[in-house]
């Protein structure tokens, strides 16, 4: 009667080895380790990268502050920094990229401190720092830049320091922007000195006037897209109306639009089809 209520041994090692076989799936299943990229040297909260032919693609989430030294990349891509979130410092300096493209550090919504020195920027995007919105220091100091695009700073609410020394800054009208905006921002600007033209050189760009510059810019922005392929656009007026024709000889058809004055925009007025024998 007592060795009838014993288990078998055979059976006690088969659910013991079941459940160890589950243990391992589960611990195999868990997310690896992200290890410091190849290129890097990294400590329990900073990352030093040099020599580095691309950004990572994503870092240990325990790095904070994350440097490139003398890298090889030629540009900062779009949301380079998309899977490093946790981010709180970035510095670039001594390294040959010439773009920053547009939304290169979007998705860094901790990021504090960005220091971008001694690089060599051609190109920079008035939406290059967008989504930056908790930077407090921003540095594009010695980057022979000429100048900046209008807005690069708009959305940049918590900015109190930025830092452009260094540059080769050609105060025109391109520039205008940014001296009406140095005397506006809350943000603390280091002083900087237009290079060129000669009229302006050496003079503190911090204490010149808007006024000073006697500038017309049109800004074109697009009004309306149409769903036509066409070689030649024209306008012409008659009767007091305003027409725009659109010539597509490849398909045989010009199509007249006209000015409603009424709805504010260009209605269909007339097409004509026919066979150009030039394109034949």
């Amino acid at each position: 009667m007592g060795q009838a209520g014993r288990q078998p041994l055979g059976s006690t090692s088969a659910v013991f080895l079941c459940l160890f076989s589950a243990l391992l799936l589960t611990e195999g299943s868990r997310p690896g380790k992200i290890a410091c990229p190849a290129s890097c040297t990294c400590t329990k909260d900073n990352a030093l990268c040099e020599n580095a032919r691309a950004i990572p693609r994503t870092v240990p989430p325990d790095i904070t502050s994350l440097s490139f030294v003398r890298s090889a990349f030629t540009k900062i891509p779009e949301r380079s920094f998309i899977f490093s979130s946790n981010l709180q410092l970035l510095l670039f300096t001594a390294n040959t990229f010439e773009t920053i493209s547009s939304d290169a550090f979007m998705g860094l919504p901790h990021l504090e401190y960005l220091f971008i020195e001694n690089n060599n920027i051609k190109s920079l995007s008035n939406t290059s720092f967008r989504g930056l919105k908790s930077l407090i220091h921003l540095s594009l100091a010695n980057n022979n830049l000429q100048t900046l695009p209008k807005d690069i700073f708009k959305g940049l609410d918590s900015l109190t320091n930025v830092d452009l020394r260094g540059n080769t800054f050609k105060c025109d009208c391109k520039l205008k922007w940014l001296i009406a905006w140095i005397s506006r921002t809350n943000a603390t600007v280091e002083d900087i000195y237009c290079e060129n033209p000669p009229e302006y050189k050496k003079r503190k760009i911090n204490s010149l006037s808007p006024g000073e510059f006697d500038c017309i810019i049109t800004q074109f922005v697009v009004f309306r897209k149409l769903p036509y392929q066409s070689l030649s656009v024209d306008t012409f007026s008659f009767m007091n109306d305003e027409y725009v024709v659109i010539a597509q000889p490849f398909i045989g058809k010009c199509i007249f639009l006209q000015w409603d004055h009424v709805e504010g925009t260009f209605r269909n007025f007339d097409n004509i089809t026919g066979i150009n024998s030039s394109f034949l």
